[in-house]
């Protein structure tokens, strides 16, 4: 599979992002406040700063809490950069449940796709290093109970 890579943005982008949800929060219309909290969380679950990609988050938790209707354009794209936050924080399991409600009710979204294969290959990953680790500990243990049998 071609590697297609998540996009890293600097913490610059996401200053300028947090005062333009600023600027559109104090004097702008919804809709208008709406397109930057978009970009706002964007460019956070983005951000080379992982703090950044936990505000992130929970900012895209907070909305779709509000939206609940999976086949709702927002709910898609939030859920989907929920998913994108989740994978770079390490939250694979939670990142696939997002990404596979999501291509339930959007099969053509092939951004989602693609990512729910990035987070099977490292759930993959992990499982495979955790059984690694697990036969190493059982090797020492049995060594250490055989070792002093002796």
């Amino acid at each position: 599979m071609d590697e297609e890579r998540l996009p890293l943005v600097d913490p610059e982008l996401v200053l300028q992002c947090q005062e333009e949800y600023q600027s559109f929060f104090n004097s702008g219309t919804q809709e208008e406040l709406d397109a930057a909290r978009f970009r706002l969380v964007w460019s956070q679950v983005h951000s080379t700063d992982l703090k950044h990609a936990e505000r992130g988050s929970s900012i895209a938790r907070a909305k779709l809490q509000d939206l609940k209707d999976v086949r709702l354009k927002d709910y898609k794209e939030y859920a989907f950069l929920l998913a994108v936050a989740c994978y770079r924080l390490g939250k694979y399991v939670e990142a696939r449940r997002l990404l596979k409600q999501v291509l339930q009710a959007h099969p053509d979204f092939h951004q989602a796709d693609h990512l729910r294969s990035r987070v099977d290959e490292q759930i993959m990953r992990e499982g495979l290093w955790g059984v690694g680790v697990g036969t190493a500990v059982l090797g020492v243990g049995l060594a250490v109970l055989f070792g002093s049998r002796r």
